[in-house]
């Protein structure tokens, strides 16, 4: 892992890209599905809309991407124990994933509310933007454990690269489900199988952060 992060390769950028696409799969992602190509109207109707609100998701992530490097840098010499916080935060998001700690975590953001508040030119681009911010229940925890992760390189162009992939894996699904209605009924369907997908990201977080606790104990 620390490899990966201080220099990362096609596989490292695979991985953060599938942990994004899968947890845009998650059942709280599904379910805003349908009502987000209703606000972008589909690739079909309005190309700008959907590609307004899909950057403003990945640029803020991308932000959030740049805070955490630039912390790390700012802060130098990160303590050694930071190594084992990270690790701690990965098993409590993953517990909380798995229903064991059950916490309060934001839900996406009014649509109607910031569509009434925001110029119409840049309302896509913002909402997309608190969307990526406010994220969901199902990909919090996930987004949570990979920014306290990436600040650990200390260099914010690696964590731009590293959120900047997360962010497309994220916005994927919403980008093909626009671009037909039989690609949105697909997805849909899927919601079947989409409640493992927060227990497997849950007993991976929690295996992440009891294997990295055990290699900085030994």
């Amino acid at each position: 892992m620390e490899q990966g992060l201080n220099n990362p390769g096609p596989l490292t950028i695979f991985l953060v890209f599938t942990a994004g696409l899968l947890t845009s799969l998650g059942p709280c992602s599904l379910s805003l599905l349908p009502i987000t190509i209703a606000y972008v109207g589909g690739t079909k109707n309005n190309k700008f809309k959907l590609i307004s609100f899909s950057g403003g998701v990945i640029f803020s992530l991308i932000t959030l991407g740049a805070l955490s490097g630039f912390l790390g840098k700012i802060y130098g010499q990160l303590p050694s124990y930071y190594a084992s916080l990270v690790a701690l935060i990965a098993i409590i998001m993953g517990l909380n994933l798995l229903g064991i700690l059950k916490f309060q975590l934001p839900n996406g953001p009014d649509l109607k509310f910031m569509e009434d508040k925001v110029p119409s030119i840049i309302t896509p681009f913002v909402i997309g933007g608190a969307f990526g911010l406010a994220s969901s229940p199902c990909i919090t925890p996930v987004l949570a454990t990979l920014l306290a992760w990436v600040s650990q390189a200390k260099n914010p162009a690696i964590s731009i690269i590293f959120l900047f992939f997360f962010g497309l894996g994220q916005v994927t699904p919403l980008i093909l489900a626009g671009a037909t209605t039989e690609n949105l009924k697909q997805f849909l369907e899927l919601r079947k199988y989409s409640q493992i997908i927060p227990t497997l990201s849950g007993v991976f977080l929690v295996s992440l952060g009891i294997l990295n606790l055990i290699s900085n104990w030994i």
